[in-house]
């Protein structure tokens, strides 16, 4: 049964506000970055200085954005080593406790943030990972584990087994068969983990906030450094400037990945 115009067009108008709700905020950032108002670099017509007076921040905003790099695409390689190799394993294998061992891993979503921060933060000390932006990569791959192989359990538990019957059929082992049938027949599911990762780790502030120094500081945490200007004034030209720069790779990325970030959800997540 086809849907009724009124439905459609209620449909494409509900859509259509979201979709202004959400990327008003966006448009709001770049014309303010871009706008003049006193008191920032950009005192009059519209021009790009608030962005100079942000490139120049401290020790270079490329230098903050390399840090970001470093630490999310980090975290996203090890995320997807660990989930991707868990999530085949929980379907695919039996062994004992299993089922307790999956129980365990998805009642760290159950703790709270902080609660599992702070002996995060002391162990990386002990491990001399503290100011290190892989011990950041570290612990934010630990705060995503359990979403991640919830999420790759489910993706490989929609794969048929003869797939991976025809496979040994074909002379391969178990890690030949997850590397050349298994993987790829999954990459929804691994962009859907990769991405979300990725974006939780480039957005990241509390983190860093308590390991690093202000030299290995990555963009966010800069940002919010940089806010603080003579006698408590906020440059709110040179912040949302940052704010933009903070913001486009990670629209990009999203655009660029988002429909095999939807057919992960769709796919894998809906089967428990």
């Amino acid at each position: 049964m086809k849907p009724s115009a009124t439905s459609r067009t209620v449909y494409y108008a509900v859509t259509a506000l979201m979709a202004i709700v959400f990327i008003l905020p966006l448009v709001w950032a770049v014309v303010s970055s871009i706008s003049p108002n006193p008191g920032t670099a950009q005192t009059s017509g519209f021009g790009l200085g608030n962005y100079g007076t942000m490139l120049k921040y401290g020790l270079g905003i490329p230098v903050y954005l390399k840090n970001s790099i470093i630490v999310s695409v980090s975290a996203t390689v090890f995320t997807l080593i660990v989930a991707a190799t868990g999530g085949y394993a929980f379907p695919r294998f039996t062994f004992v406790g299993k089922n307790v061992l999956f129980t365990v891993v998805l009642s760290v979503m159950m703790v709270p943030y902080a609660a599992l921060l702070i002996p995060l933060l002391v162990w990386m000390k002990q491990l001399h990972l503290q100011n290190s932006l892989i011990g950041v990569a570290l612990v934010l791959t630990l705060f995503q584990l359990p979403f991640s192989i919830f999420m790759m359990r489910n993706s490989f538990a929609t794969i048929p087994g003869e797939l991976e019957e025809a496979a040994y059929m074909d002379g391969c082992g178990s890690f030949a068969a997850f590397l050349r049938v298994m993987l790829p027949s999954v990459r929804p599911g691994l962009v859907t983990v990769g991405l979300f990762t990725f974006l939780a780790a480039w957005n990241d502030f509390m983190v860093s906030l308590y390991l690093l120094s202000t030299e290995k500081a990555p963009l966010p945490l800069a940002l919010v450094n940089m806010r603080q200007q003579t006698m408590g004034v906020i440059d709110y030209g040179s912040t949302t400037a940052g704010v933009v720069v903070l913001t486009l790779p990670a629209v990009v990325l999203f655009l660029a990945l988002q429909r095999y970030y939807i057919q992960g959800f769709t796919s894998g997540a809906v089967k428990g």
